[in-house]
C-alpha cells in the first residue's frame, strides 16, 4: 500500500490525499488551496490518471462540502465517481447553484452525479475498504473514512473537532471504531494553539441567549453552512421568542430544509419556529416581535442594518 499526501502538510487546507495498491487507487478531499499571497503564482493543480490523462482511479471521496476539501471537484475527470455524505451533497448543490447564478461559476449539475455514502456502511474499491463515520465538525454531515487493504488500517479524520453539538460523542466513536491503526492522517489546524480556549458551541448559544433577552433587536454574520452555529442561534430566537429573519430566503431556507430533512434531532429542526426571508413588509413585525436577523455581509444585510441602526451585531473575527 502506498499513501501519497499532495497537499495540506505544510499548509491549512487544499487537502489531496490518495491511497493505492497494486490493484486499486483512491482520492481522499479535492481541495481548492484557502486565499493566500503565497497562492498568487500558483501552477494548475493536476493528477495523472485523475485530472488529466487516462482516467485510473477508482474514485474520489469527499469528507465534507467546504472549499478546501471540495473545492476543485470540477477538475476530476468524468469517468471517475465522486463520493459524499447524502445531505452534505444536497448542501453542496445548493451552494453551487448559487455560485452559478451568480457568479456563473458553481456547477451543481455535477454535484448532482455524485454517488452517497452511509455512515458506518463499508464502499469497495478493488482491494480497499473504506468505512465513513460521522465527526463533528461546522460542516453538516462531514465524515472520516477508515480505509483497510492489504491487512493494514488507515484512518483519515477529516476535519473535526469537539466543541460542536456532536463533540462530546467523538471519543466514543474513536474508542468504538478506530481501533488498531497503522497509520493516522488527521488535521492539525489547532496543534499550534493548544492552551487556546475555544468556546463551544454550547457556550455559544448560552450567550446567544442572554443576548437576545437583553436586546430586542439583533444581527449576526454568519456562514450559510454553519449549521451548529445557527441552530444554537435559531433555538435561541426561539427561547426569546424573536422572528427568525434570513437574508436570502432561496437558499439560506432550502438549506436549513435539508437539515431538518436529514436528522432526528430537535436541535436541528428548523420547522419548530417560522422562518422569514427579509423584506420591507417585515418591518411592522421586527419592530414590534424584535428579532434574530440571520445575514451576511452582502446588500441585503446592509438595507436591514440601516432600517434598524440601534441593533446588536454579532460577527466573528
Amino acid at each position: 500500500m502506498q499513501i501519497k499526501v499532495y497537499r495540506g502538510t505544510h499548509q491549512i487546507g487544499g487537502c489531496v490525499t490518495e491511497i493505492k495498491t497494486a490493484n486499486a487507487r483512491i482520492i481522499i478531499d479535492m481541495g481548492e488551496e484557502l486565499p493566500s499571497v503565497n497562492c498568487k503564482n500558483q501552477q494548475a493543480f493536476e493528477i495523472d490518471g485523475v485530472t488529466h490523462g487516462t482516467p485510473n482511479c477508482n474514485a474520489v471521496l469527499i469528507t465534507h462540502y467546504h472549499g478546501d476539501h471540495a473545492g476543485m471537484f470540477e477538475s476530476v475527470l468524468p469517468d471517475i465517481p465522486i463520493y459524499m455524505g447524502k445531505a452534505a451533497k444536497q448542501i453542496y448543490g445548493v451552494v453551487q447553484g448559487v455560485l452559478k447564478s451568480k457568479l456563473n461559476k458553481g456547477n451543481p449539475e455535477k454535484v448532482n452525479t455524485f454517488k452517497e455514502f452511509t455512515v458506518g456502511k463499508p464502499l469497495y474499491f478493488g482491494d480497499i475498504k473504506v468505512t465513513p463515520y460521522t465527526i463533528d465538525h461546522s460542516a453538516f454531515d462531514a465524515y472520516m473514512l477508515l480505509v483497510e487493504a492489504e491487512g493494514k488500517r488507515i484512518l483519515h479524520t477529516g476535519d473535526f473537532r469537539m466543541h460542536g453539538a456532536r463533540g462530546n460523542k467523538m471519543p466514543t466513536v474513536f474508542e468504538k471504531y478506530c481501533k488498531n491503526i497503522d497509520v493516522l492522517i488527521t488535521e492539525g489546524t489547532m496543534l499550534s494553539r493548544i492552551d487556546e480556549k475555544v468556546m463551544t458551541e454550547h457556550e455559544l448559544g448560552m450567550q446567544a441567549d442572554m443576548l437576545l433577552n437583553e436586546n430586542k433587536y439583533v444581527f449576526a454574520l454568519c456562514s450559510s453552512t454553519n449549521i451548529d452555529t445557527i441552530a444554537e442561534f435559531y433555538n435561541a430566537a426561539i427561547k426569546n421568542k424573536k422572528a427568525f429573519i434570513v437574508c436570502e430566503e432561496d437558499f439560506q431556507s432550502e438549506i436549513l430544509n435539508i437539515v431538518t430533512q436529514n436528522t432526528t434531532s430537535p436541535f436541528y429542526n428548523f420547522g419548530r419556529q417560522k422562518i422569514y426571508s427579509y423584506g420591507q413588509n417585515l418591518h411592522e413585525l421586527m419592530r414590534e416581535r424584535g428579532f434574530f436577523f440571520l445575514g451576511r455581509t452582502n446588500y441585503i444585510t446592509k438595507k436591514a442594518i440601516e432600517a434598524f441602526p440601534n441593533s446588536l451585531l454579532i460577527y466573528s473575527m
